[in-house]
């Protein structure tokens, strides 16, 4: 039963944490402008996405260096070859791997707030958003597995709400941000 409801949560925080991550994209902040008209003939929604580990072990705990990172990332924002589309970017979403669910609860890595490794920094995202390119941050991984489960243990409301504040929506609070969530 205990695993069942650590599954149950993992999963609300997983799809918020999309969902508040999503707010990184470049529709962010925009105003309120009316949404443009449906097209007559609508396409389905289609995603390119390449997941990010940065230079280091998947742990973005160096700086990065811009001009390298540009060097290294370039065919990310122009996909090559030849024609119409060589200049467009080869993916529509850039996911940074990982982010430390622990480290995210108790606000101790080394970027920004205390909640992201130094080196996702606003920077590094700002580099996909002015392509066009969506950015998320994926919390976890393989390796996170013990650092998911001592972190929904201790505290899933903070954590989710930690993961919202650094995807730019900040809940009215913590608790209802879990009762959105749980009602889903």
């Amino acid at each position: 039963m205990r695993g069942h409801a650590v599954r149950r949560q993992l999963v609300s925080i997983a799809l918020l944490a999309a969902a508040s991550l999503g707010g990184v994209s470049t529709a962010a902040g925009k105003g309120s402008a009316p949404p443009p008209p449906l097209a007559t003939n609508p396409t389905p929604i289609q995603i390119f996405g390449v997941w990010h580990c940065g230079n280091h072990y998947c742990d973005w705990q160096q700086e990065i260096n811009m001009i390298a990172f540009d060097q290294d990332n370039r065919w990310l924002l122009e996909r090559g070859g030849s024609g119409a589309d060589s200049a467009r970017p080869a993916v529509n979403l850039v996911v940074l791997s990982f982010v430390h669910p622990l480290k995210l609860l108790q606000r101790t890595d080394t970027g920004e707030l205390g909640m992201i490794p130094k080196g996702m920094s606003q920077e590094v995202v700002n580099y996909f958003k002015a392509a066009g390119i969506r950015v998320m941050l994926s919390i976890g991984g393989i390796t996170y597995t013990d650092a998911w489960d001592a972190a929904l243990s201790m505290d899933p409301e903070t954590l989710g709400a930690h993961a919202a504040t650094r995807g730019g929506r900040a809940p009215s609070s913590p608790r209802a941000l879990v009762i959105a969530n749980a009602a889903q």
